[in-house]
């Protein structure tokens, strides 16, 4: 993941002279070596002891200010995190912190970009309110798409990044995080007394915050009616885990993620993977309790599913949870966004995808939002694999977003999208 650091990095120092000297201005003027924040694991203010489910979503609980750190460094850029109220995969209440990062002249901004960082995490250490206040240089993209959120707040915007799998760390979990991410808008606009109908609202995310992002837009309609979300952009979208498992299966470097993957569907789904495991599964999915995805790929080259499963269980989709599971978090069938769609992926020469997306799944889920009559722009970055992608959709994200923050009416790609893979849900195999 050290390229997709240097990919970003450049995107964010390219895509905007503002953003550059925001940027050299965090960095020169005032940085300091600052003591290390404690772990969120570790921290009270990630706890709350009364009970939440009186509690309406999006509620501030707590409140604290902090300094935004670049390498390490403590830094001027000033930023205030929100504990807050939020909703689980099964509907239990959860908590979840967002880290408002406000602009120079912060009563001026009055548009706000929600931006899910890529940190697929079941560790605390990968958080972004953790990382953003220079915690865990290594083991996070955060560090790296600091730079493409500070592009944001240097021309103007009010940007906010939540750790929206919530405190208990629920990665994959699609509905989870997107209520998280609406959440998380909801206390930020408490909090500013910002208008919740009237606030524009951008949404954006690569990779695992394209999980956040897009579940957040399909969910808005039902539970967070009453935000004003203008338009949505999302990379390397995962639409179908169960195609996406397939693709990965047996791969050098992102089979390495399927033990992680398991353990974290169990926990937000409550089914004790254990009893589905094999003795190596059990093994492999209990080293992984506690990591961020760059502690995982790589780790079991060409390792396969079937061996981490009894035998009993291979096909996974032999096993009802496993279908129930992986056809819930299938995109697009969870509701339909109400606000403009820009959708990338990368599609690696000779490959159905970038290394673990599907572009036709991309493009599938383009497709079927265009049949509902949501304006959707989307490109395949042609020769580049999962990493190298964020580069083109990042610099696509930043101004189509602008567009859309300033009002200006959308661009409505469908007729040039194709009907991609079928997204259909799984049909339970047989032995």
């Amino acid at each position: 993941m050290a390229r997709l650091a240097c990919a970003i990095g450049a995107v964010a120092l390219s895509a905007t002279a503002c953003a550059v000297g925001f940027v050299g201005l965090a960095s020169a003027s005032g940085a300091h070596t600052g003591s290390k924040p404690v772990l969120p694991s570790k921290d009270p203010f990630y706890r709350y002891g009364r009970p939440l489910a009186p509690i309406a979503p999006g509620t501030v609980l707590k409140k604290r200010n902090v300094n935004i750190a670049e390498n390490g460094n403590k830094t001027p850029v000033k930023a205030t995190q929100i504990l807050y109220r939020t909703t689980g995969e099964l509907g239990q209440p959860e908590l979840a912190v967002t880290t408002v990062i406000r602009p120079a002249v912060p009563e001026l901004s009055t548009r706000i970009v929600s931006y899910q960082t890529a940190y697929d995490a079941l560790g605390s250490q990968c958080d972004p309110s953790y990382t953003l206040r220079g915690g865990n240089k290594g083991d996070s993209t955060a560090q790296s798409e600091e730079q493409i959120i500070l592009g944001y707040v240097a021309q103007g915007y009010t940007v906010l990044v939540p750790d929206y799998e919530g405190v208990n760390l629920r990665w994959v979990a699609g509905q989870q995080s997107g209520y998280g991410t609406l959440d998380g808008i909801r206390a930020a606009e408490n909090l500013l007394k910002l208008s919740q109908s009237k606030t524009p609202v951008g949404l954006v995310g690569y990779s695992g915050g394209s999980i956040a992002t897009d579940f957040g837009a399909e969910v808005a309609g039902k539970y967070a009616r009453q935000l004003h979300i203008v338009g949505a952009a999302e990379g390397g979208v995962p639409v179908d885990l169960a195609h996406n498992l397939f693709y990965i299966n047996g791969s050098p470097s992102w089979s390495g993620i399927i033990p992680a993957v398991l353990l974290s569907l169990g926990r937000a789904f409550g089914v004790n993977i254990d009893r589905y495991a094999s003795a190596y599964g059990r093994k492999l999915i209990g080293q992984e309790e506690g990591g961020c995805i760059n502690n995982y790929l790589g780790k079991y080259p060409g390792l396969k599913y079937q061996k981490l499963l009894k035998p009993r269980y291979v096909p996974i989709f032999s096993t009802e949870v496993f279908v129930r599971i992986v056809n819930r978090l299938i995109m697009s069938r969870t509701g339909t966004p109400r606000e403009p769609m820009l959708i990338g992926v990368g599609q690696e020469k000779g490959q159905k995808g970038d290394g673990v997306m599907v572009a036709a799944d991309d493009e599938a889920l383009a497709h079927a939002y265009c049949t509902r009559n949501v304006p959707v722009v989307f490109k395949r970055f042609k020769g580049l694999d999962h990493t190298d992608a964020a580069v083109p959709f990042e610099a696509a994200a930043m101004p189509f977003l602008e567009d859309r923050l300033n009002g200006l009416p959308a661009v409505n790609a469908c007729s040039k999208i194709g009907r991609g893979d079928s997204i259909a849900p799984v049909k339970r195999q047989h032995h």
